[in-house]
């Protein structure tokens, strides 16, 4: 009785939750970062996949670290490997904090910051890709970075 009482309480909650949410992506992947420190070549990749090129996507960048992280920004080289072997690569500047110290990113112990990448891409092929990311800050290694994320949202589901 008891348990009937919780999952009945349960589900409008959790109705809720998910109608309140946009579409979820359709591919993510992520990488844990060495705790020691992100070393400048330690590359992170992360792999996703294109099912529907015709459609268009926002690709959006995490990272999650904590109080050890000691800049307001972070800046990273980013390189796009299509299916083809195609490559394309980025420079991105990703502010992390506000003129005041205060980070954008959510969490007290750990900081998890979403970082728009790129919004309306067509992928020209079906298949596999991949990212290499790796950072272009001065200081290495990197300390108070955990891991790196990638998701992959449709911008044109349906």
């Amino acid at each position: 009785m008891r348990i009937a009482r919780l999952s009945l309480g349960f589900l409008p909650v959790l109705i809720a939750v998910l109608m309140g949410c946009g579409p979820g992506p359709v591919a993510s992947d992520s990488a844990p970062v060495d705790p020691k420190g992100w070393a400048s070549q330690d590359t992170i990749r992360l792999s996703f996949e294109v099912n529907q090129p015709e459609h268009r996507h926002d690709m959006q960048l995490g990272l999650r670290h904590n109080a050890e992280y000691p800049f307001s920004n972070l800046y990273l080289f980013v390189r796009l490997t299509y299916p083809n072997g195609r490559t394309l690569t980025d420079t991105l500047a990703c502010p992390l904090a506000a003129p005041d110290g205060q980070w954008y990113g959510q969490g007290d112990r750990w900081i998890d910051h979403r970082i728009g990448y790129k919004k309306g891409v067509a992928f020209p092929l079906a298949g596999p890709y991949e990212l290499e990311v790796v950072h272009a800050m001065r200081t290495d290694p990197l300390p108070g970075i955990s891991d790196i994320r990638f998701a992959l949202f449709d911008v044109n589901p349906g």
